[in-house]
């Protein structure tokens, strides 16, 4: 302990009173200064019998610490930033041995890892969008332009097909959402999407469409989920996740007949820009994606 810490030095005389005995005890706000804990934090592990005073002055009430009760108290302190509760602290120090510490610790290390790379993961995933939405500003961005790209196998969870444009599509993605669960944050992954017919005709728009959301492999072990296939796929970013998109399938059919291919019947809209970040519809931004098909044979569905 440092050298010019204030102890309260006291023995207990016949009456119960402390009094000066050469003794090094701490006051209660001593202890709780030198370990940066609030007093009343103190007062309640006394209650609940986590860390009770050496001594307590039967007149005053005054409550005194012995040096090893500050150590302990760090002790507590630190098992606290570990995410223990008081009651896991409680059992911590109940018979403890070298083997049961190990233990404890152990397991809060490996959860602890765990955090760590939810927390990373959450930190891509928002590089990420946030990389997107500065690439919204900028001239290269490419708005109803539809490309070739190469993508890798996907799996997804999907719901029950539904009229698009109902209240039934939002429910549906709410079911998917909290059955994958997971830490990243909805509005920033990208994983919201739904089915698309590769039509023109603007009733198709209120055909039947099926949600889905994405999710990784581990989490792909649920009945419901569906392998995306890999490979060649015509996309093209459209503002207004909720507008027609008759014009730009056209422009995609084209594009994929100029390579020799045709265009997939159905195919994915994912919800890159939309209301968890903006009101303004005009801001909205979806990303069409159908596969190229060689034969008549496609590879998703």
């Amino acid at each position: 302990m440092a050298d010019d810490m204030k102890y309260t030095v006291f023995y207990t005389d016949e009456n119960g009173q402390l009094v000066p005995n050469g003794e090094k005890l701490l006051s209660i706000t001593e202890i709780a200064k030198y370990r940066n804990i609030p007093t009343e934090r103190l007062r309640y592990y006394d209650k609940i019998g986590l860390l009770r005073p050496d001594y307590v002055d039967k007149l005053t009430g005054r409550r005194f610490y012995s040096a090893q009760q500050c150590e302990k108290l760090g002790t507590i302190k630190e098992l606290r930033r570990l995410n223990l509760s008081l009651k896991e602290i409680e059992d911590y120090f109940s018979d403890r041995n070298l083997e049961k510490s190990e233990r404890v610790l152990r397991q809060r290390y490996e959860l602890l890892q765990q955090e760590i790379a939810d927390k990373l993961e959450i930190s891509r995933v928002l590089k990420e969008k946030l990389k997107f939405i500065r690439e919204l500003n900028n001239t290269d961005f490419k708005l109803d332009d539809p490309v070739i790209k190469e993508l890798p196998e996907r799996y997804a969870l999907k719901g029950e097909s539904n009229k698009f444009r109902t209240n039934l599509t939002g429910i549906e993605f709410m079911k998917l959402e909290e059955a994958i669960g997971g830490t990243s944050p909805v509005l920033a992954t990208d994983k919201v999407a739904m089915t698309i017919k590769n039509s023109v005709d603007p009733d198709d728009m209120d055909s039947e469409v099926c949600p889905m959301v994405f999710c990784s492999a581990d989490q792909a072990d649920k009945k419901s989920f569906t392998t995306v296939a890999g490979g060649k796929y015509v996309c093209a970013f459209h503002r207004n996740c909720y507008s027609y998109f008759g014009e730009l399938i056209m422009k995609m059919r084209c594009l994929a007949q100029e390579h020799g291919y045709t265009l997939g019947s159905v195919g994915v809209m994912i919800y890159r820009i939309d209301i968890t970040l903006t009101d303004n519809s005009d801001e909205t931004i979806a990303e069409l994606q159908f596969p190229l098909i060689k034969e008549s044979r496609e590879k998703w569905s």
